[in-house]
This record gives structure tokens, sequence and C-alpha cells, in this order.
């Protein structure tokens, strides 16, 4: 389903992929000790990800390279890499040390490659699902194991930034970030509607026409295909009220603009879109790899999202694959 796009995925790096945006989130969101021994002005991002094809549906990742002061000391390497990573399932996975640790290694490992000496890496989690998170910032606690043996285990920790535990007030940053931050806080959770207009307001703090036209398209496709407790008219709706009727100039241009280019019909294509990858997954998860491979194309023609709805309830409950098939047939 690599043509589906992952909605989760593509606005966290639309977001992050700003330097501007990343600067600020690891000034307010890292370690006071660490941020003074960074140099963020330097920051730049690297290319790839270190994500397994299997995991990118509940992971998004992105690597920064990042100076240190020239007055730190210590030996080595003047430079350090900053690892962001999103979890964007609903609830914490227990794996989420032990999948870390294993991204690292392969950071280091492409360094090894290229003949670099290691670097120290700084991992940073982001996860925005609805249940607190209450797994282990410590890789050591998915031990269970007497305290002789822990000179035998890896040690590192990574950065936990809990959006579920902020309150609206604690979410810190310049406008670009905030934004970013309370819509991934709230994507989750039917209060988004009553939130959505506080959030179009901020938009208003934004002193470009073009930057804010640009951040919109990305939330307003982001919160289109990602909600499941906001229906499009709801969405409509507030971007009218809130963007053209009580905005500046510039949202009141903004929000002509989107409804003139049909955000209605953008944000159907992506509840189509996600409803058929939904589909994919019950399919792959109950019966195995194959049968994605066997319906992908005939689904895809399937557009009607009242249709979709009955073949997601259908791909829940069908006691075999080939009975989901005739119900796909029959569509």
């Amino acid at each position: 389903m690599s043509d589906l796009t992952n909605p989760h995925d593509r606005f966290f790096k639309e977001t992050f992929t700003r330097i501007e945006v990343a600067r600020d989130f690891f000034a307010n969101y890292l370690p006071r000790p660490v941020v003074d021994v960074l140099d963020l002005e330097s920051l730049t991002l690297q290319s790839g990800s270190f994500i397994d094809s299997d995991l990118q549906e509940q992971f998004a990742d992105l690597l920064y390279q990042v100076d240190l002061h020239a007055d730190v000391p210590g030996p080595g390497e003047d430079s350090a890499y900053l690892y962001l990573l999103l979890e964007h399932k609903s609830y914490p996975d227990p794996n989420t040390p032990f999948q870390l640790l294993r991204y690292l290694v392969r950071i280091w490992e492409r360094d090894v490659q290229g003949e670099k000496a290691l670097r120290p890496i700084v991992p940073v989690v982001v996860y925005h699902g609805r249940e607190r998170w209450r797994v282990a910032t410590e890789f050591g606690g998915l031990f269970d194991a007497p305290e002789a043996l822990r000179a035998y285990w890896p040690q590192f920790r990574y950065e936990l930034q809990d959006l579920s535990a902020l309150s609206d007030e604690e979410v810190r940053g310049a406008v670009h970030l905030q934004i970013g931050l309370l819509v991934l806080k709230y994507i989750f959770d039917p209060a988004l509607r009553g939130r959505l207009a506080d959030i179009f307001l901020l938009f208003q703090e934004l002193a470009e026409a073009k930057s804010a036209l640009e951040y919109l398209r990305t939330v307003l496709y982001y919160i289109g295909n990602a909600s499941k407790h906001l229906a499009t008219e709801d969405l409509v709706t507030v971007v009218r009220q809130t963007l053209a009727d009580e905005g500046s100039e510039i949202m009141q241009t903004v929000a002509d603009y989107w409804i003139e280019q049909g955000i209605e019909q953008g944000i159907e294509q992506g509840r189509v879109q996600m409803l058929q990858e939904d589909i994919l997954d019950l399919l792959g998860i109950r019966f195995g790899l194959v049968v994605k491979e066997d319906v992908l194309e005939r689904l895809l023609v399937v557009t009607d999202l009242s249709v979709l709805r009955q073949l997601h309830r259908h791909a829940a409950t069908a006691e075999t694959a080939a009975a989901f098939l005739r119900y796909l047939d029959m569509a």
C-alpha cells in the first residue's frame, strides 16, 4: 500500500523538515544541559530513514546533525546527531526502546561504512496517542534480571515528549511549532472539533501569506485524512468561520483559496484512501500478505465511502479470505 500516503508520516515530515521548526522544537523540549552544548544554528537535516519497512505505519523518523559549541570540553568529534522519532499509534508500544536501539545502530553502521568517527546520538520520541506513555525511557527497563548482570546489557535513554500529557498552555515555541504540536495532540481525540478554531487563529500570527498558505495546506490535508472524529462538513465550517469571517485579510485569502480549490473533494478522497488502507491492513493481519496483493487492484477502484465502510466490516468479520473476496466482487 506504498502508494497510499500515510498522513501522520506526511504531516510530521512536512512540519519538522522545516529547519526553523526543528530548531525551535529542540530548543524548547530537550533538557537544558543538552541544549547548552549544542549549536542549534548549525542544525542540518540528514538524508535517509532508519525505520523497518514493516513498521513505517507506526513510526516516522528524521535525523539531524548539529555542531557542538567550540568551548565544549572533551575529545573526539565536534558534532552530534539528533534523532527524532514520531510514534503515531494511538497507544504506546512497549518495544519502542528496542526498536530505537536498532535504529541507532543503523545510523552508526552508516558512519562506520563511510569511515566516519562515531558521534553521540540524542534520540527523541514524540508520542501523540490518547493513552499516557508508560513505557520505560531507559533501555535497561526492558530487562528483568539480577543486578549483577546489569553490566552486560546496553545502557541508553531517550527523551520523551508525550503530547497527551501536555496542557495546551504547556505547548511552547513559535507559531509553526505550536500549530504542529497541537494538531498532533488532538488528531486522535474527539475534542479536536472544539479546539480547531483556536488552532486556526494561530495562523494569523504567521507574517507571510505564502508561509500561512503552505502550512495551512499541510494542516488541512492531515486533519482531513487522519481524524476519525471530524466530519468533512465540520472542518469546512470551522475553516470558513475562523479564517474567512474572523481572520485577517491574509487568512481570508487562504480560506477562500482552499474552499475554491475544492477542500471537500480533497478530504473525501483522503477518507477513501484511509478506508482502503485500513481494509488492507485488516486483511493482511487476518489472512496474510498474499491477500493484500490479490485484492489491491480491485479494492482501489471502490471509491464510494458507504461501500468501503461495509467492506471494512466484512474484512473484520469474514471467516475466510474467500468470503471477503465474495463481498468485494459484489461491491
